[in-house]
């Protein structure tokens, strides 16, 4: 038996060991990764070519709460902001941008930056026929889930995921909690 205990033992060791060096070694590839994927996500709101020089920047806004970054051409012209939320979806947590058009008005677009939820289900937030449905909403007012009715974008709808209600909820609820402090922050801009 304790022979046993200290045989687990030193594999349990032995495997700490290898995971913490292995995280260390891949640490800084896991950050170059994560900030491609925000900088496709920013490129995909504005609809530019992520890997154009084409003179289109992303500025994060000091101090934002919630964070937000300013797109602008090469010009200077603000082509509008992207608002970054975290919402808690079924799999797990699912981080997003939203875009909102340069007067504040509108909704430009939505972009998952990271999510893990079930493919083929919740994981189908990525597709464009559920991202679609957010351009063009008024940013002013809440938007509303419905289902199993073909969505009304002058009442401010989208339709949620079949099989995927939880995920749908996570992400409009959301939205509609942190946008209004958004639009304050563009206002005061």
């Amino acid at each position: 038996m304790k022979q046993m205990v200290i045989v687990l033992t030193g594999v349990m060791v032995f495997s700490g060991l290898a995971l913490a060096a292995a995280y260390a070694g891949l640490s800084e590839r896991i950050e170059e990764n994560r900030i491609a994927a925000l900088n496709a996500s920013l490129a995909a709101i504005f609809d530019v070519d992520p890997g154009a020089e084409n003179g289109t920047t992303f500025d994060k806004i000091d101090g934002s709460d919630p964070l937000m970054y300013r797109g602008q051409d090469v010009d200077g012209t603000i082509l509008g902001y992207a608002v970054r939320l975290q919402a808690q979806g079924y799999g797990g947590a699912i981080s997003m941008l939203v875009g909102i058009d340069a007067d504040a008005q509108r909704i430009i677009g939505i972009s998952f930056v990271e999510q893990v939820e079930t493919p083929g289900l919740g994981g189908r937030i990525t597709e464009e026929v559920f991202r679609s449905q957010f351009r063009g909403l008024d940013a002013d007012r809440a938007i509303e889930l419905v289902r199993n009715v073909p969505p009304d974008p002058d009442r401010n709808e989208v339709q949620a995921i079949t099989g995927a209600t939880i995920t749908s909820i996570a992400i409009v609820g959301r939205i509609n909690e942190r946008l209004d402090a958004a639009l304050r922050l563009i206002e005061g801009q």
